[in-house]
């Protein structure tokens, strides 16, 4: 599974038991331990699982799910056309260098576009390579209102706020990446180490993740939707007959989130939210190496011993 995805009980009276958290990420049982010792940094929302799932929690791209939603709705209401042709130099307008870890180059070398993309195209982006400029492009296009209304909260710019924090932009976020593209003029912001990183991304892309599980099952009906979610199932050695995984996940210093669906053949599909926050830096890149996350989901999907430590550890 990890080849897939890396594209990808306290009792009245007794003491609350200690438990060392590890200093890495490095597999399930360490992530298991990590939560135990860290239950108010995070949010595990799935079946039979419901921690911190009305808390806001930052999800990094895993918020990008919500955008996807809004497309899904506004194709499926004739709002939009997946077929519409958006010009690569707008696209490319809205993009902050290196401040995305290369997605945005990444997603242009998969499409190979010439002067335009599908919209259809641009949502690939968006989801596959997590390319920050195609999700804000992409909010202008069905305007805020239609993610709000989705996600019952603001969700905002993600590289408007990297320009007002970072930037020097002292206007509100959505003005600051209005600006930017009409001035059509890409700028490479200065990033501060991780520390003060860490301390913007607890501010940033905020859901309720009980909201965000609920989105999740709704995108795994739709077809418009799931195809995009669904993009690790085309690798050389995924069989959907066997496991199939629709996922979005994110990261951000100090915050490593996934949503994903996962549906085994016989048994009734599983969705989970799940996202740690104020991770220590080198637990945190620990973690971004070794995509233990994603495999922590995929073993409470697919092994029942292992879903029951996790639901004890969190009471």
């Amino acid at each position: 599974m990890p080849s897939i995805l890396s594209m990808l009980l306290t009792t009245v009276l007794a003491a609350p038991m200690t438990v060392a958290a590890p200093a890495d990420l490095k597999d399930t049982e360490a992530v298991l331990a990590y939560i135990q010792a860290h239950p108010d940094d995070v949010a595990l929302v799935t079946q039979g699982i419901s921690h911190n799932a009305d808390r806001l929690a930052p999800v990094a791209s895993s918020i990008k799910i919500i955008h996807l939603a809004a497309y899904a709705d506004a194709v499926r209401e004739g709002k939009v056309k997946p077929g519409e042709h958006v010009p690569v130099a707008l696209w490319n307008a809205y993009h902050l260098p290196g401040t995305d870890g290369g997605a945005h180059e990444a997603a242009l070398e998969r499409l190979r576009p010439g002067a335009s993309v599908t919209l259809d195209q641009l949502v690939s982006a968006m989801i596959e390579e997590s390319d920050n400029a195609a999700a804000d492009l992409l909010r202008d296009r069905l305007g805020p209102g239609a993610l709000r209304k989705i996600a019952k909260t603001r969700v905002g710019t993600v590289n408007g706020e990297i320009l007002r924090a970072f930037g020097g932009c002292t206007l509100p976020a959505d003005v600051c990446l209005k600006n930017y593209v009409k001035a059509g003029k890409q700028v490479r912001p200065t990033l501060p180490g991780f520390a003060q990183q860490a301390t913007w991304a607890e501010t940033v892309t905020r859901v309720e993740p009980g909201v965000l599980r609920g989105v999740l099952a709704g995108l795994r009906k739709d077809r418009t939707a799931s195809k995009h979610l669904e993009w690790p199932m085309r690798q050389p050695d995924a069989d959907p007959r066997t496991l199939l995984i629709g996922t979005k996940g994110g990261a951000l210093p100090g915050v490593i989130s996934e949503a994903m669906y996962t549906v085994r053949p016989g048994e009734k599909p599983r969705e989970t939210v799940f996202a740690l926050r104020r991770l220590p830096e080198a637990t945190w890149l620990s973690g971004m190496q070794s995509y233990a996350h994603q495999q922590f989901i995929v073993r409470m999907a697919t092994d029942s011993v292992f879903f029951a430590k996790v639901r004890t550890a969190l009471k």
